[in-house]
């Protein structure tokens, strides 16, 4: 990267032209706001991003993932997961980042509950269903 950087910014700018913005995604934050929508289309597996990003406590990636997927997070109902029925998608994410401690998900999660006007007090409500398999 340092040689790179020690180009004349024609060079860069040249050579940047040929780069999809599938790879541009990760080079800085910038390109990240850019192309982030594409990484949706490009990862087969979507949901384990999400959950990697949470394990990782990733809060700016994590952040452009809520902005864009909330109301469709809200209108997914009865998320299964690990025996768990969760009432939708967002309470399952909540639930994951308490399970990972990941504080600084949580609390940006905990931003947007007034938003998506979900509860705050989680403790008192029944969000979680356990499904006991019978043999």
């Amino acid at each position: 990267m340092r040689q790179i950087s020690d180009l004349p910014y024609q060079v860069i700018r040249y050579i940047k032209e040929f780069i999809p913005e599938q790879k541009l995604v990760f080079v800085n934050s910038m390109y990240y706001k850019l192309y982030h929508h594409t990484l949706k289309k490009r990862i087969k597996m979507y949901d384990n991003y999400v959950r990697d990003m949470i394990r990782r406590d990733n809060e700016y990636v994590f952040e452009n993932i809520i902005r864009e997927n909330l109301d469709l997070w809200l209108k997914n109902k009865q998320y299964i997961y690990k025996n768990m029925i969760f009432n939708n998608y967002i309470y399952f994410v909540m639930n994951y980042c308490i399970e990972n401690n990941s504080d600084r998900c949580r609390e940006l999660i905990n931003y947007y509950f007034p938003k998506g006007h979900l509860c705050r007090n989680l403790h008192k409500k029944n969000v979680v269903k356990y499904i006991k398999w019978k043999n």
